[in-house]
């Protein structure tokens, strides 16, 4: 199969979008129901635990620098062993990017374009999702660039149009419930925006010339995605009160509908729908890349586009079903996933670096 090439430019774009992901819209909301007024600190406990599980991503593909994560399950765990924790590493992939689907759906039906039909806004967006897999990861990385510098513009813009309208009383009192709080607030931000980055371990570091450069790159990229979500729920909370934002279901797109700035600047949703957009795509088809490209390894394809509308007809068929309400959704995300998140995100990637390290130390001992 050819290797692509991307920038860790693009690496460090990528991963930011990918770590404020889809969930960004509904993050503020889950965080400050756990959380309360402490939501803010949760968000900075959660960065800075983070650090690690990206030290990991970072470390396996340093001593991996020529193959994919799927790659990897195969040379440690065995042709069987590692097929199968393969396909249930793929078919979670293609299960995120399908939630991706859902969830942008969902956002623009109930905040925006309630008449839009629900085929009609995933047949859209899968379309453009898998025409995007077609060109491949160093075009659809190149347009990450573009978008990055619209999307983060704009949300520095809104959080400087939004400062006459916070409250910072909305931060008080300061853990008042003492740790426990922080610590279960933080708890979603890693599910959401932390573990879900070892799905990069796709395209890093194989896809880089350097990896040294791409692995700073990585860290560099994930700090600008937290400092985007923390930016995004500190507003959110300073504006509107954590317990107005636990009950609202896209807290971003109802705080930007307070920004009014010398009645100029004001009714911003079509923006906050842009972005909402933007981040979605790219966590969509970071998602859905690994997903067809494992798929592809694992199958021995040459390449993997053959597997694209395949994959794309599948997305569409399950998009609409993926959840069957909300209600079933919430408690999905927040019952369900968790635990196949750590799962993916640091039980895989750790038991992985210490085979790594193990053949690393063997191979040196022998020589």
């Amino acid at each position: 199969m050819v290797k692509t090439k991307v920038s860790p430019r693009q690496l460090m774009i990528v991963t930011s979008g990918f770590s404020f992901g889809t969930i960004a819209m509904l993050l503020p909301s889950v965080i400050a129901d756990l959380a309360g007024p402490d939501t803010w600190l949760s968000t900075l406990f959660g960065t800075a635990a983070g650090l690690l599980f990206i030290w990991i991503y970072a470390k396996l593909g340093e001593l991996n620098p020529d193959k994919t994560l799927v790659e990897i399950l195969q040379l440690y765990l065995g042709k069987w062993a590692g097929g199968l924790v393969a396909v249930f590493f793929i078919f979670s992939a293609l299960v995120l990017a399908d939630q991706g689907v859902w969830y942008f759906g969902d956002f623009v039906r109930t905040e925006f374009r309630p008449d839009l039909s629900v085929l009609a806004s995933n047949v859209i967006f899968i379309a453009v999702l898998v025409f995007a897999l077609w060109c491949g990861v160093e075009t659809m990385y190149r347009t990450a660039e573009l978008l990055f510098i619209f999307l983060f513009t704009f949300l520095v813009a809104s959080a400087l149009m939004l400062i006459p309208n916070i409250k910072p009383e909305n931060l008080l009192p300061v853990m008042e419930k003492g740790l426990p709080p922080v610590l279960k607030g933080s708890i979603p931000f890693l599910v959401s925006c932390v573990w879900p980055l070892a799905f990069l371990n796709m395209v890093y570091p194989v896809c880089f010339e350097n990896v040294k450069e791409a692995k700073k790159a990585l860290f560099k990229g994930y700090l600008l995605g937290a400092l985007t979500a923390f930016i995004v729920i500190t507003i959110c909370v300073l504006v509107m009160g954590s317990s107005l934002i636990a009950n609202t279901r896209f807290p971003m797109y109802f705080v930007n509908k307070e920004i009014n700035l010398m009645a100029f600047f004001s009714r911003l949703e079509a923006a906050t729908v842009s972005i909402a957009v933007g981040v979605s795509f790219i966590a969509a088809f970071g998602y859905a890349y690994a997903g067809v490209l494992g798929l592809a390894q694992l199958l021995k394809l040459k390449s993997y586009k053959i597997l694209i509308l395949p994959v794309g007809l599948l997305l569409t068929l399950f998009s609409d079903i993926i959840y069957t309400n909300t209600p079933y959704e919430l408690k999905w995300d927040m019952v369900t996933w968790p635990p196949l998140s750590f799962t993916l995100g640091f039980i895989l990637p750790l038991v992985l670096l210490i085979l790594s390290a193990i053949r690393k130390n063997q191979g040196k001992n022998s020589s």
